[in-house]
């Protein structure tokens, strides 16, 4: 249980590093003097500060005294924070630390420190200091690894495809050109079935040379499964022209009513079971549960942001279900003067003119003009933290799946499975 509890809750951790690397991008500096840092578990957090006491020697050979002062302030910055680390996390650190220019006018730079939790293990330290933050191997960590080929198999149609975290593509569909039936008889006939078998032969072998060239470039390939009406996809199978490092990554070969493209859905709906860990998975049997509840009107499911806002703070919430595609925010309003505190919803979008709005208003409690934002959190954010506090699982589907899209569509992006029924 522990471990299923582990692996749904970093879906709300990608979907922070996922806000930040958008947020780090926007970073620019005006010369070399953002700096990143990767560390890997194994290293010791005191040659990471001997590496960036060294760092420091090199940069005082910087001729610019504002590009110096701006380098050696943001390794004093990271310095300062190792301080205060006991143990390298197990999948390593990531922290970045810059003088960002508050303007175009040099001079008006600002130090910025932002540290992350890799969804990942980080494997190589690196230090790196340039004009903008090193981002790429964050961004593959937050790519998909896992994939699974998919192979439909027919004697007239046969279709590959993959299946790569929350994504499914139809990559080749062939199609034979043999004929159907045939009302010959005699020697004619056994004629006729001896050019279809060597047909049939043709047709399979011209497909494992495909997948052969597709599967074998792929190096996360956890996989195949093989599907398709009949005998077809046996003899496919036992012809052996399929590259040997690839039959050896053959899981299951299951009967299916249809051949071609059309049968690459139905294939995945059979094996769904063995590839539970898979996010399309996950997102299509995560809904499947909400729209049950939802049709036999148990009183388990709940959307809407009030809603489900309400149930988590009753602790009642057995799995959030969030779109990813949500760009709602809580906005956080206090009154300095009385104290007076108010929240309001807003999408993203509307932030700096809600800003500005606020700006004009008054308390609505004391009346002063000490009406300020003082918080401003992702609707996503916001409950998904609520969530990991009282145990509940978060699941935050793409907008990419149908099931993504129904959420958001159909659902606003905000549901819950509950552990009981709530009476208000």
């Amino acid at each position: 249980m522990s471990t299923e509890v582990k692996k749904k809750s970093t879906d709300l951790d990608i979907y922070k590093t996922k806000k930040l690397l958008e947020l780090l991008k926007s970073k620019k500096g005006f010369h070399t003097e953002l700096i990143s840092l990767y560390i890997p578990h194994d290293r010791k957090l005191s040659d990471v500060t001997n590496h960036l006491k060294n760092e420091v020697s090199e940069s005082q050979n910087i001729k610019s005294k504002l590009t110096r002062k701006n380098v050696l302030d943001s390794i004093s910055t990271l310095k300062g924070q190792l301080v205060n680390i006991r143990e390298v996390p197990e999948n390593g650190l990531v922290m970045f630390s810059g003088a960002i220019p508050q303007n175009n006018t040099p001079g008006t730079e600002k130090n910025e420190l932002y540290i992350v939790n890799p969804p990942e293990k980080v494997k190589t330290f690196r230090y790196h200091c340039a004009s903008e933050f090193l981002l790429w191997p964050l961004e593959e960590m937050l790519n998909p690894k896992e994939t699974y080929g998919l192979l439909v198999i027919g004697r007239a149609k046969s279709a590959v495809g993959y299946l790569r975290g929350n994504h499914v593509e139809v990559v080749r569909e062939f199609t034979s050109g043999i004929h159907g039936k045939h009302r010959a008889g005699g020697q004619s006939q056994r004629r006729y079935e001896r050019l279809i078998e060597e047909g049939e032969k043709r047709f399979y072998r011209r497909i494992s040379e495909e997948i052969n060239k597709l599967f074998l470039n792929i190096e996360d390939l956890n996989g195949i499964f093989i599907g398709g009406p009949g005998p077809s996809k046996e003899k496919f199978v036992n012809d052996e022209s399929l590259d040997y490092r690839l039959r050896d990554k053959i899981l299951d070969v299951v009967d299916l009513g249809y051949s071609g493209s059309e049968g690459i859905r139905a294939l995945i709906d059979k094996i769904k079971e063995k590839i539970e860990d898979v996010k399309y998975i996950r997102e299509k049997l995560v809904m499947q549960r909400f729209m049950k509840e939802i049709s036999n009107d148990s009183g388990l499911a709940t959307y809407g942001i009030e809603e489900v806002q309400k149930a988590l703070n009753y602790g009642a919430v057995d799995t959030l279900i969030l779109s990813e595609k949500l760009d709602s925010y809580r906005v956080k309003l206090e009154c300095s003067n009385c104290g007076y505190v108010e929240f309001r919803n807003t999408r993203e979008h509307e932030l700096i003119n809600l800003e500005s709005i606020i700006q004009e208003e008054s308390c609505p409690k004391c009346n002063s003009n000490n009406f300020n934002i003082i918080e401003k959190n992702s609707i996503i954010e916001e409950l998904g933290e609520i969530a990991q506090t009282t145990g509940t699982d978060v699941e935050i589907l793409s907008p990419e799946t149908e099931e993504g899209e129904m959420l958001y569509s159909t659902f606003g992006g905000v549901v819950a499975i509950l552990r009981y029924k709530l009476n208000y």
